[in-house]
This record gives C-alpha cells, structure tokens and sequence, in this order.
C-alpha cells in the first residue's frame, strides 16, 4: 500500500490522503477537502483515482468529491447514514465492509460513531499497516462531538 498525506492547509488541519496500489497504481482519495490537489498529487505520482471515500458527511471532508470525480470519474462510497448529506454516493460501506483498491490494497470498514452517527474508519493491514480514522481522532485526544455527534458513543 502506497500512501501519499496531502495538507490542505485550511483553518480545520486538514489531511487529505492518497492510497495506491503499487501494482498498476489505482488509487483512492480519502476525504477529498481539495480536489485540486488530490488529482494534481496522484498525476504526480502516476496514480489514477478510481474510487473516494468520504469518512464522514461535514463538508471539510467532501468538498472536493465533485473537483475529483469530474477529473477522474471516481466512484464515491460513504456510510449509508450519511446518503442525505453528500452527493452522488456510488457505494454506501458499513462496519464490516471491504475497500478494494487495484489487486493488493484491501481497506476494512469500521464503524465508529460519535462524532457523527455516520462516521466509519478505514484499516488498512498487511507489511505496513494504516489507520484512516477521520475524526474519531485529533493530534490532542479524541474527536469532538459539536456538529451532531454523540459524546458518550464517542
């Protein structure tokens, strides 16, 4: 698994990120807040973007499904939960479920509510494992609960 961290510089400190397959380099964009420059780093890179995925619904993590998709024709999957609030869900993914990406990068979905109902994280295992946890977690504790989440499910 092939992984490029992309810093937005927005006020929320956000990171979107690549995850290509080194074998024919498909790629999927998580959390696309610039789309702009999702593209621009897998052109870069030599990656062509097939799928998003959208960890949750607040717009600083869709704002760029539509920059990516018109570039890419990318397929957007999200939480099922999350369907009224983001535009032009391909997929709905739940606990459980499994992100392909090309033929060796396989991402789990997990289900973790709290800073929204509709929140899901993804893990990625084998030689280098990764965590995509969105807003389950901040670089100072745990996520925050203020745009509809639930603090004790948190």
């Amino acid at each position: 698994m092939l992984v490029e961290r992309i810093w937005v510089g927005n006020t929320g400190r956000n990171f979107n990120y690549l995850v290509a397959c080194p074998a024919g380099g498909e790629a999927l964009v998580v959390d696309p807040y610039d789309g702009a420059q999702c593209v621009a780093a897998a052109k870069a890179n030599g990656w062509r973007i097939a799928q998003i995925v959208n960890i949750h619904e607040h717009s600083d993590h869709i704002a760029g499904n539509a920059t990516v998709v018109a570039a890419t024709g990318a397929k957007v999957l999200a939480h099922a939960q999350a369907a009224a609030r983001i535009t032009g869900i391909d997929r709905t993914i739940g606990h459980g479920d499994v992100v392909a990406v090309g033929s060796s990068v396989r991402l789990e979905v997990l289900a973790t509510p709290g800073h929204t109902p509709a929140h899901v994280c993804l893990l990625g295992s084998g030689a280098a494992p990764a965590l995509f946890s969105g807003d389950t977690l901040f670089n100072a504790g745990a996520g925050n609960c203020r745009a509809g989440g639930d603090p004790a499910i948190l």
